[in-house]
């Protein structure tokens, strides 16, 4: 289990959260949803005084992507679950909300397709598909920091209106509950919460509390 330092840093119009994970035993950061603003999360790396070797996505909406194409500069490869790789070259229903396309890039350096440990650019990590508001949506942890995107929020879940799919939601929210032990939970919008709280407070999870 690594040793992290994980800063967030607020970006874009719709305040997405996108967390620099440094590993203090290398120096290295990796970058997840770099949604906007690549000076301000170029402000985070260097007062961690951390370089980005790796970028993580939770999932291909605009509001997670729009700094990923500058931010690949640095040669930090690109990560995305495969059905949702297509958000990362082509505009879908939500990405019509902004007057202006991102950066273009290359489709992603690697692809997930199943859940497991990986390891990519010296990061390991475990990577959970949890599908609902996205098909290609996922949660990553590292150690006990669980990174969740927009399947899971303080006191609420991700929007079906963009691509979303009720049925495959509920089946991620079960197996969130069902992980074992506890994690601090870091959403792709608002603070930080963790598992158990949600799992306890949560009205979206109610039903599927551990009994």
């Amino acid at each position: 289990m690594g040793d992290y330092q994980i800063e967030r840093i607020v970006v874009g119009d719709l305040n997405t959260n996108c967390y620099l994970v440094k590993d203090r035993k290398s120096g290295d950061a990796c970058v997840i949803d770099p949604g906007d603003h690549l000076t301000l999360i170029q402000d985070g790396l260097h007062r961690m005084n951390a370089r980005c070797r790796l970028i993580l996505l939770t999932h291909g909406h605009f509001d997670h992507i729009l700094a990923v194409g500058d931010l690949r500069s640095e040669k930090a490869p690109v990560c995305i679950h495969r059905a949702d790789a297509h958000l990362l070259t082509e505009r879908d229903h939500f990405s019509a909300l902004i007057p202006y396309d991102p950066r273009p890039f290359d489709p992603a350096d690697y692809l997930f397709d199943r859940e497991g440990n990986y390891t990519v650019a010296g990061f390991t990590f475990y990577v959970i598909p949890s599908p609902g508001h996205t098909k290609g949506s996922v949660c990553y942890l590292f150690g006990d920091h669980l990174f969740t995107g927009d399947t899971l929020f303080r006191g609420g879940i991700g929007t079906l209106d963009f691509g979303g799919n009720e049925e495959d939601m509920r089946a991620s929210l079960r197996m969130l509950c069902n992980l074992p032990g506890d994690y601090t939970v870091y959403p792709g919008h608002d603070e930080k919460t963790t598992l158990s709280d949600e799992i306890m407070y949560n009205p979206f999870l109610q039903e599927f509390r551990r009994r």
